[in-house]
């Protein structure tokens, strides 16, 4: 044998192992993939155990929301009542003033700035502006004459 046919020997032998060697990691590899996808299926399969169990807590969450949600509108309606009450009870309370204001002869109800209830001679204040001399009040006059009325 010649030189050359020993070195093409020795380049087929390395290429061989070579080829060998990289098929030997490309095997070792595809197991380490193969026990990695089971590992990872494995651990889905466990989680997956826990998913009805999460969907049946999401419902009852879903069901205390709707219950809370109707909970909250009883509310706000029983709300919307008691202020159409408030209201209608306050309209009541200003048509009796107003009432009691148009019977009142010191009460002048056309004025434009008249509002229920805030006359000046308001008994639940019984405070008077000495300055201020109306209709049927006490005997004082400016003119002067006392006890007469001014018709």
């Amino acid at each position: 044998m010649d030189d050359a046919t020993t070195w093409i020997i020795v380049l087929v032998v390395v290429l061989v192992v070579a080829a060998l060697a990289a098929w030997l990691v490309a095997q070792q590899r595809k197991k380490k993939q193969h026990e990695h996808a089971e590992q990872l299926r494995s651990e889905a399969h466990e989680h997956a155990t826990q998913i009805p169990e999460t969907q049946v807590r999401a419902k009852e969450a879903e069901a205390e929301a709707e219950r809370a949600r109707l909970e909250a509108e009883r509310a706000q309606a029983k709300a919307r009542e008691a202020q159409v009450a408030a209201t209608q009870q306050q309209a009541v309370h200003e048509d009796r003033l107003r009432t009691a204001d148009e019977v009142d002869p010191r009460v002048d109800t056309s004025s434009d700035d008249y509002a229920p209830g805030t006359a000046a001679h308001d008994h639940r204040t019984d405070s008077h502006d000495p300055d201020t001399v109306l209709d049927a009040d006490d005997a004082r006059r400016t003119d002067g004459t006392e006890g007469t009325h001014r018709a």
